[in-house]
């Protein structure tokens, strides 16, 4: 498909508006400001949408990947993203929120992450004080399990 057909498919969504109203003055002044309209464009891979100024749709339509594929397109996918299904540490779903709940710590809704390396990842960068309260006291529990063992070998010696 050419640009300017991807251009003239382009599906609009609805545009901000901007009222100015009462500057102080005695008049009173109420202006609209109307912008070229957004439209929904997806990532080609990810099938990700994400919403684009008109005015720049051209330019988006225009990028490609490293191997020459287009980034973006205006035709919606059969098929949504992909979406995870392992949960934050901190969500409500969390068999040990009773203890986290105990320890005032937040709860989180997010439940779509895709790996168990995306997991730490969340928790090391979107809660960092309550990752390092669950580390530390995951620590505390292994020396404490690590320290047991080691006296019931040298009991049993």
């Amino acid at each position: 498909m050419e640009l300017a057909e991807r251009l003239r498919d382009a599906e609009l969504v609805a545009e901000p508006q901007i009222v100015l109203e009462d500057s102080g003055l005695d008049a009173q002044m109420t202006a609209k400001v109307k912008s070229a309209g957004y439209v929904r464009i997806w990532d080609t891979k990810t099938n990700e949408m994400s919403l684009c100024n008109r005015n720049m749709l051209g330019h988006h339509l225009q990028k490609r990947r490293p191997d020459g594929s287009l980034v973006f397109t205006t035709v919606q996918p059969k098929e949504g993203p992909a979406r995870g299904h392992l949960k934050c540490l901190l969500h409500a779903d969390n068999p040990d929120r009773i203890h986290y709940d105990e320890l005032g710590l937040p709860v989180c809704r997010k439940s779509n992450l895709t790996s168990p390396y995306q997991v730490t990842r969340h928790m090391q960068k979107r809660h960092k004080m309550e990752w390092a309260t669950i580390k530390e006291e995951t620590d505390r529990k292994e020396k404490a399990e690590d320290r047991k063992l080691r006296e019931k070998l040298l009991k049993g010696k």
